[in-house]
């Protein structure tokens, strides 16, 4: 048995051991009935409903996207350019967002009225939305998901590939520990990951670049958030609050 690793084996080593961290640092923190106690002394109810998920979701930003960019960058001299973190070199890429992107909004629209999803969206809480309420929510939405996708369709599924070489297995692995990282959010979302991360796997290796999945996943996540805003029976657009 051979314990000797290359160079793109420990790289490999490195982005499992910067998801396993980020994510779990991400969830224990975001998660913490501590810190959220800490939000319900110094707000008010509907200032708490926005505050805490802009946390989470900074918490997110930093220890998906910050953290393993810093350790992958010092500790596997493994950069941004090597996983995918590059202006699109083909036209392709923009057809592929404008067409996952037409069949995406129409489905968020059907499904942002059923009752599961209505439950969870959007996340931020408020009966009473500004102008500002949109912007924390849509603002942090991106900065979140550009870190979520940075680290697992950038230096996760790049670094098994460079490791394998094996297309497929890259992607079984990013889609394994992709759907996995979904099971706090309900079967339905963990079972949709599956394809989803699959396909978005395959065309961020097909194109070189993580923008496909960045955007899209932007585009899911926005969409959803709107369309469930609009579909919830107490929530409404106020001026000024």
């Amino acid at each position: 048995m051979n314990l000797i690793l290359s160079e793109n084996e420990k790289t490999a080593v490195w982005a499992l051991a910067c998801v396993t961290l980020g994510f779990v640092a991400y969830w224990f923190i975001s998660q913490s009935v501590f810190l959220e106690k800490i939000f319900e002394k110094k707000y008010q109810p509907r200032e708490k409903a926005i505050y805490w998920v802009v946390f989470q979701r900074f918490v997110g930003a930093f220890f998906l996207g910050i953290f393993p960019i810093i350790v992958m960058s010092f500790g596997a001299k493994f950069f941004p350019n090597q996983y995918g973190d590059v202006l699109p070199t083909s036209s392709n890429t923009w057809w592929w967002i404008l067409g996952l992107s037409a069949l995406i909004l129409p489905l968020n629209y059907f499904n942002a009225k059923k009752t599961d999803n209505l439950e969870m969206y959007p996340q931020i809480r408020a009966k009473e939305w500004t102008i500002s309420t949109f912007l924390w929510e849509y603002g942090t939405w991106v900065l979140y998901l550009y870190a979520y996708e940075l680290l697992f369709r950038g230096i996760l599924l790049f670094a098994i590939w460079r490791a394998t070489q094996m297309v497929w297995l890259s992607i079984a692995v990013n889609v394994a520990i992709y759907a996995i990282a979904h099971i706090p959010k309900g079967q339905k979302e963990a079972i949709g990951a599956i394809p989803l991360g699959a396909v978005l796997s395959y065309l961020t290796l097909a194109e070189g670049n993580i923008w496909i999945a960045v955007i899209v996943h932007i585009v899911l996540a926005l969409s959803n958030s709107f369309f469930s805003f609009l579909a919830q029976p107490d929530f409404k657009f106020v001026k000024r609050k």
